[in-house]
């Protein structure tokens, strides 16, 4: 058997690298050799390849991956796992407060060459472009409840918030430029023209609920997610923070924004919506004379003002324009 030869058998495994190379060399064995050190005693490992690190989209595209092996595995939330990262980002990525709220300890294999570890249960995840979340053609995806519930227990941010069709919370996603770790500007693509005005404009013309820009990459993930939680209506340019509409109430509206310079065929957050039977809408800048340096789109107030009554109209019937 593979088991007795000491190898592990990938025949039939779509594996990549690096994690195929580092898969080719793990061996098998049931005894040590008593003159080595003995290796750290772990329970669970899950081993994963991480990809585009500071992507949340490409890192719910993995994370979904490891919610459904745990569910299907019957390993619940709290149980201690060892997260085993088979790729260079290290430990302080982006998204690391993410990654770490997956694991009670996570184990870069970079830098740990030098040790050796026994696990009870070695699971190997998937790619996130070969799972569920990233298949867009599917009807369905299977546990999208269950995987916001995971992420609910995970950090504690079980909001059942019912819909109040006289004061709904309206929250604009608002993108910025960043900084690279050597301290050069990284410029970010699909942002709002004139955001302060905008987010007036819309206030202006619904002043009875609540409108707020939210930059979300300067709250901790929790928050976030408590942010998103009490949404009743999402507006953004097309970008990663939309995967957030996997954690919207059940009632709540989704308008995603697209400039002229960015194909609307990008259906990431269309199906997301989809997935969990939320009010979508898309919209198109097709003007150049909307479009302004440094990647600024000015989106007219009246169009954002049209989709918003409409999913009032769809979800109060009653309401409308003040």
């Amino acid at each position: 058997s593979t088991q007795c030869a000491g190898i592990v058998d990938i025949t039939g495994l779509h594996l990549k690298e690096p994690i195929l190379t580092w898969v080719k060399q793990m061996r098998l064995t049931e005894r040590f050799n008593d003159n080595e050190k003995a290796p750290v005693h772990k329970d669970i490992g899950l081993l994963l390849s991480r990809h585009d690190e500071g992507n949340l989209y490409h890192a719910m595209t993995q994370m979904y991956n490891i919610v459904i092996a745990k569910l299907l595995l019957g390993i619940s939330p709290n149980r201690s796992v060892v997260g085993i990262f088979a790729d260079d980002y290290g430990s302080h990525t982006i998204l690391q407060e993410l990654w770490d709220s997956f694991f009670q300890e996570t184990l870069p294999l970079s830098g740990e060459s030098h040790r050796k570890f026994y696990f009870d249960k070695l699971i190997m995840i998937n790619s996130g472009y070969e799972g569920y979340l990233n298949h867009h053609r599917l009807s369905k995806l299977p546990f999208v409840g269950e995987f916001k519930q995971y992420f609910n227990s995970l950090f504690g941010t079980c909001s059942q918030r019912k819909l109040d069709c006289s004061s709904i919370n309206i929250r604009v996603i608002l993108r910025q430029d960043g900084m690279y770790r050597n301290g050069t500007t990284k410029v970010t693509e699909r942002k709002f023209y004139n955001e302060r005005n905008l987010l007036k404009e819309i206030q202006k013309s619904f002043p009875s609920h609540s409108v707020k820009g939210l930059r979300l990459e300067n709250y901790p993930m929790k928050t976030q997610l408590l942010f998103i939680s009490k949404t009743d209506f999402l507006i953004g340019v097309h970008g990663a923070g939309m995967t957030f509409a996997l954690f919207l109430p059940e009632h709540a509206g989704v308008l995603e924004l697209f400039p002229l310079y960015r194909d609307t065929g990008n259906v990431h957050y269309r199906t997301i919506s989809k997935w969990r039977n939320l009010h979508y809408r898309a919209w198109q800048n097709f003007k150049t004379e909307n479009e302004f340096p440094n990647f600024q789109t000015h989106f007219p107030v009246r169009v954002i003002a049209y989709y918003i009554q409409e999913f009032l109209n769809s979800r109060c019937k009653r309401h409308s324009i003040s």
